[in-house]
């Protein structure tokens, strides 16, 4: 009786985990894949963005690039799709995602354009890309391109997932004991008392491979704005252009890499507190961006191999975009009047000759040039300095006066399981303890998070500790679209589609 009972216990525990294995494989999908390049560095000298003085370009350093990467599911009656494109500009203007659906409608036959997103490097030595740049319809053709020619080459193709680690980010505001932040202030004065925020040496790779296992293209994500040329002279795609080298070198046929930023709003590829007294290279400059690159490709190769021992060839694939309506940051009355008389007592010292040496600008920029002669390191520019201050409290004077006519900051979230992996959006310079939270709580064994992407960039969204204290809060956490209020409804949402991707469905 005893023997019979255990042939059933056992005949059913086999039973049980076949209809496990028959509902992982009805939802695993084949998958083809498609990758594509293209070239956008601007012909001649162009105005660099990413800072509030304007830097005219000198000579290209390494091109610019945009790589798209088209993924569809051939599972019958269960189609999926996705076209994710990084491209190294510092964000997105004035539409530019909408503008390029608009200009793919009937170009991609059975392609939802919803479906396509666009991310930034965040590289500060690339052109404007908004509706008055000269360059935005030499981008909009090359992205457009790219987006046809990557899904139009669709192969079947397996992927794989891999974490390592290297140093590229570090947090960049500083704290002082009389509850001020400043961002790259100084960590040698006697108040110094830390970094207001974490940091996250991770490094997300996504393998995709053909049927014959050759490495077609890696997909890396990084918590580190590509930054080190921010203050420059010259067109650049900073570190990321020494990862392409050398993966061009490694390998005898084209393999693709698709950069992509995780959360890193608080970060920047400098180490405040050791400076340069540990001979760190110049992480303002060329040797900054060929260090990096090194870490990044060691990471790469530590690996590679295990990546390409574990290739799958069925996973599940699900993409859904949402547009969400966060709230936007809101100002007291206190907080108006302060800045209010801040904007008056700056604007009051202001000469009536705007081309005065002595006007805030002018003093500013001045400032900027000293410091760029006598200076090894930046930043140049002083954001403390009357023009720095007086910017960000008229902008908050403007968002208080106009807050009630906008309560909320309408975004577009994509959020993709890709196997074992999760992709989730932001538009934002999104602080990395936010990247945490998402980290931290998703089902997914390994999450992709993609700030200043799916849309223009909307700011930096920080956190309720960065914008607390009874001083200054530094340039990024002073005047935000959005706040923690929203950053935490943005975590949220995320979560909420992330996990329901790994509901099992009877």
């Amino acid at each position: 009786m005893k023997k019979i009972k255990f042939i059933l216990y056992s005949l059913a525990v086999v039973l049980t985990l076949l209809n496990f294995a028959n509902v992982q494989s009805v939802n695993a999908q084949n998958i083809l894949a498609g990758w594509a390049i293209e070239d956008i560095t601007p012909e001649g000298p162009v105005s660099l963005q990413g800072q509030y003085y304007e830097r005219i370009s000198e000579y290209v350093q390494s091109p610019l690039m945009v790589t798209a990467l088209a993924i569809e599911s051939i599972d019958k009656g269960n189609r999926e799709q996705a076209i994710m494109i990084s491209v190294d500009v510092v964000g997105f203007n004035d539409g530019l995602q909408d503008s390029l659906r608009k200009k793919l409608e009937g170009k991609i036959p059975g392609f939802n354009l919803q479906k396509l997103f666009l991310n930034a490097t965040h590289t500060h030595s690339s052109f404007d890309t908004g509706i008055t740049s000269k360059d935005r319809k030499m981008l909009l053709d090359k992205l457009s391109k790219v987006a046809i020619s990557a899904w139009e080459s669709r192969q079947p193709a397996g992927i794989s997932r891999e974490l390592r680690y290297a140093v590229v980010g570090h947090n960049r505001r500083v704290e002082y004991a009389n509850g001020s932040t400043e961002m790259y202030g100084s960590t040698d004065r006697e108040d110094f008392i830390g970094l207001e925020g974490p940091e996250d040496s991770g490094v997300d790779m996504l393998f995709l491979w053909d049927k014959n296992k050759d490495l077609t293209g890696v997909v890396m994500n990084v918590a580190c704005p590509a930054q080190v040329t921010e203050a420059k002279y010259y067109v650049s795609a900073d570190y990321w252009s020494e990862v392409r080298k050398y993966l061009n070198k490694k390998f005898s046929r084209e393999v693709h890499i698709l950069p992509q930023i995780s959360a890193a709003g608080d970060i920047s590829p400098r180490d405040l507190p050791r400076g340069y007294k540990s001979n760190e290279p110049n992480m303002w400059d060329i040797p900054g961006i060929v260090e990096i690159g090194k870490r990044l490709a060691k990471a790469f190769d530590e690996a590679y191999p295990e990546a390409r021992r574990n290739i799958e060839n069925e996973v599940v694939f699900k993409h859904a975009v949402k547009n969400l309506n966060l709230p936007t940051r809101k100002y007291s009355k206190e907080e108006y009047n302060k800045a209010l008389a801040i904007v008056k007592k700056i604007r009051s010292k202001e000469p009536a000759d705007p081309d005065s040496p002595e006007t805030a600008w002018n003093r500013f920029l001045k400032e900027i040039e000293d410091n760029e002669k006598i200076k090894d390191y930046g930043p140049w520019d002083n954001k403390l300095s009357d023009f720095g201050i007086v910017k960000k409290q008229e902008a908050l004077v403007q968002q208080y006066e106009e807050q009630d006519q906008h309560p909320f900051c309408s975004v577009e979230l994509h959020v993709l399981r890709l196997g074992d992996v999760a992709f989730a959006t932001n538009p934002f310079e999104l602080y990395m303890d936010y990247g945490f939270r998402i980290e931290g709580r998703s089902k997914a064994k390994q999450t992709f998070i993609v700030q200043l992407s799916s849309g223009d960039g909307e700011g930096y969204l920080p956190t309720q500790k960065a914008i607390e204290g009874d001083g200054y809060r530094g340039y990024s956490a002073m005047v935000n679209k959005v706040g923690p209020v929203g950053g935490q409804l943005l975590v949220d949402e995320i979560i909420n589609i992330i996990n329901s991707f790994w509901e099992t469905k009877e």
